[in-house]
């Protein structure tokens, strides 16, 4: 058997059981159509084992078969090589091959790690993102998440520029660390303004969180004087139910899962320059269609985002709600503030310092202020 053949018979299988028509599946596959009537009638009768030629070599159990290797290989290689802008932001690894082996009923159904040993035995691996090559070796106080919003990520990207334009722009990411769901917008400014209305229509799509976290930006907990106080996007937060986390200043990697979204996208949506705002707000569009319902995620049972969210009922802000962007009262709930402690054994938060001790000096500490017995 070819090192395509395998591939072949199941693609063509898989594309009529999606209705397409033999004609359309013989040409895109340059095959003829009693090849087709042949492994279709294969299938039929034994299923995907029908896809095999029926004299095969004995292969140890605990080995992934030739057949399967090569399919695995093959799906790779198809999924790398599509052009179409719709399939720019696609996913090429594990899970989606994984993924596409289930959609042609093939059992049984290799480990996502069984097809990185394949992908690697073969040179077709992609190397991973690591955001921060040296992390302190002590414990960081990390959220732990078990289920859909409860608890996003926020974060922007900017400034960008379109072509012959000097406005600037800014793309905010919200995203869900357990379901992977995204919500993105752009903007012409990060002011305090922006991140609020970009959290509630974020709260309109997603849904409103039990937590949200984010970085120290001024934006968020403020500037000079008033960064002592409780900013409007805090206040925000508490007035909703969400409890905001703060991560420690300058340490960017905490918000690992937005911040490695954010560099995964960047260079594939801006493989083109944009002169209008509409095409880029399109693209934009494209992307966080194409995330939330075409990427299949181990975690999930290999469903997608937007499956798993149709799984449940969210609560969300309606179509028509206006966030408020004026200063409202303090509401009780919590804040948390993860900050390392200093050699000098303080933490900075709210523009203060506080001492804690030098025997925590290097560690991570969770300093939770609670706003209904104002501690």
């Amino acid at each position: 058997m070819s090192d395509n053949e395998l591939a072949d018979r199941m693609m063509a299988v898989k594309l009529r059981l999606e209705k397409k028509p033999i004609e359309e599946i013989c040409q895109v596959l340059g095959r003829t159509e009693p090849w087709f009537h042949k492994w279709w009638r294969r299938y039929q009768e034994k299923g995907p084992n029908g896809l095999y030629d029926q004299t095969r070599t004995y292969v140890h159990p605990s080995r992934t078969s030739p057949d399967l290797e090569r399919a695995i290989v093959n799906i790779r290689k198809r999924l790398a090589s599509q052009k179409h802008p719709d399939t720019r932001y696609s996913l090429v690894g594990a899970s989606s091959i994984l993924a596409e082996l289930a959609a042609l009923h093939i059992r049984p159904l290799p480990s996502e790690r069984t097809i990185e040993r394949v992908l690697q035995r073969n040179g077709t691996t992609v190397p991973k993102v690591r955001l921060a090559p040296s992390l302190s070796k002590t414990t960081y106080p990390k959220p732990q998440t078990d289920d859909s919003n409860q608890l996003h990520q926020v974060d922007s990207v900017g400034p960008i520029y379109l072509k012959g334009n000097k406005q600037r722009y800014y793309i905010f990411t919200a995203k869900d660390v357990y379901d992977g769901g995204v919500f993105i917008k752009m903007y012409r400014s990060r002011q305090s303004d922006v991140i609020l209305d970009f959290l509630g229509e974020a709260w309109k799509n997603l849904g409103i969180p039990a937590q949200v976290q984010f970085d120290n930006a001024r934006e968020v907990v403020g500037w000079g004087s008033a960064a002592r106080y409780l900013s409007r996007l805090l206040r925000l937060c508490l007035r909703f139910g969400v409890e905001p986390i703060l991560i420690p200043p300058g340490m960017p990697w905490w918000d690992g899962s937005v911040e490695n979204f954010n560099s995964w996208f960047q260079p594939r949506i801006f493989q083109r320059r944009y002169t209008r705002v509409s095409a880029l707000q399109r693209e934009l569009l494209r992307l966080q269609d194409t995330v939330n319902h075409q990427h299949p995620q181990q975690k999930l049972g290999g469903l997608t985002s937007a499956q798993y969210r149709r799984q449940h009922k969210f609560h969300k802000l309606p179509p028509s709600y206006s966030i408020p962007i004026e200063t409202v009262p303090i509401a009780a709930g919590r804040i948390t503030f993860i900050r390392q402690v200093t050699l000098s054994g303080n933490i900075h938060l709210l523009s203060q310092t506080f001492k804690v001790g030098k025997r925590l000096k290097g560690e991570y500490v969770k300093v939770i202020l609670d706003t209904r017995h104002a501690s």
